[in-house]
């Protein structure tokens, strides 16, 4: 049985993804992103780059977390 990280924070001050966040973009990392399991780095970046194939809650919970970074980063 293969386990995977997934959607994880690109800078280490990001929190760690939730169960429901891990459920939601599952599918999706190992139906495009999976040649980068485990680098959770990876993951994510790749997850963002295909954001406009992935399922529809994959892309609510990157957006959402795209823009806590970015509301948190303007502080």
């Amino acid at each position: 049985m293969a386990t995977a990280v997934i959607s994880g924070p690109v800078n280490a001050g990001e929190e760690t993804p939730t169960a429901e966040e891990k459920e939601a973009c599952m599918e999706d990392v190992f139906r495009l992103c999976s040649s980068h399991i485990p680098d959770r780095t990876a993951i994510t970046a790749c997850l963002r780059s295909k954001q406009a194939s992935l399922g529809q809650r994959c892309r609510y919970v990157i957006s959402v977390r795209d823009t806590g970074k970015k509301s948190s980063d303007s502080r």
